[in-house]
């Protein structure tokens, strides 16, 4: 029997409504829907109940079984579960019946200690408690792009310009672009800026010295210590993250309503 993965934010109760339209959708289809993955039957889709933080941990599972990631925004912001409780039915007929939007998301993949991470948003070097100032060298394609002084890099997808990234200051980049975004935090030189550069190559991130705790953060759950001298390499994913889209909305519309930019009339 075919199967529909079930994410759920943990702690988080499935609202009636969602129920009912799973079981309309899916159950009484012949589809058995699952909250734990069994290598035993196929799984069509991967479904999300939560925010975005729930989304990043299904992504990795997604991307390995190449199948559909739907997120339903059970929570307030919520850029990566893009569609709406109102939204859910219609996207869980179209993804049913195989009429749903996909968007390709492009991944990073990050290796460190001789093993490989999957990112849909970033991976972030961040410092410790003590507030004491880190040193990372990046290269690209083995050139030196500089060494950034301060609290810590993020290396962000264009899907994650909205999450980490735009916090520290990076800029918005739209999803479809195959770019890595480079953003400093709190450098200590006002020159250092973020930068944009092209996917294809790969990039290797050092840690120097340290006069305190250093760690790398991949998608918000995956934490690890660096000591000096450790590298990071990142590089674009094989393959790409299946998102299945809004049925009514569109990218800049979600950016506009999470973002609250005004709508002007003439």
């Amino acid at each position: 029997m075919a199967q529909i993965l079930l994410f759920v934010k943990k702690g988080a109760t499935i609202p009636s409504p969602i129920k009912a339209a799973l079981e309309r959708q899916f159950l009484k289809k012949g589809i058995e829907i699952i909250e734990k993955f069994s290598q035993s039957k196929r799984v069509l889709a991967i479904i999300v109940l939560g925010g975005d933080g729930t989304f990043l941990r299904a992504a990795p599972l997604a991307y390995r079984l190449d199948v559909p990631l739907l997120g339903i925004n059970l929570g307030r912001l919520g850029f990566l579960t893009e569609v709406t409780l109102e939204e859910a039915e219609q996207a869980f007929r179209s993804l049913r019946e195989g009429t749903f939007e996909l968007e390709e998301r492009f991944l990073l993949e990050v290796y460190f200690r001789e093993n490989g991470y999957i990112a849909l948003n970033e991976a972030a070097i961040i410092k410790g408690p003590l507030g004491r100032m880190i040193h990372i060298e990046v290269t690209y394609n083995e050139k030196l792009i500089s060494v950034y002084h301060g609290d810590g890099l993020i290396i962000s997808t264009p899907t994650g310009s909205t999450a980490y990234n735009l916090s520290a200051g990076g800029p918005i980049v739209h999803p479809l672009c195959e770019s890595v975004i480079l953003t400093p935090i709190c450098p200590f030189m006002l020159s250092a800026r973020p930068i944009v550069i092209p996917a294809a190559a790969e990039l290797c991130a050092k840690l120097l010295y340290k006069a305190e705790e250093v760690h790398l953060l991949i998608d918000g759950h995956l934490n690890f210590t660096l000591n000096p001298g450790e590298e990071i390499k990142i590089k674009k994913a094989p393959r790409a993250l299946k998102i299945v889209r809004s049925p009514t909305r569109d990218y800049f519309e979600i950016l506009r309503v999470k973002l609250g930019w005004a709508e002007v009339k003439v």
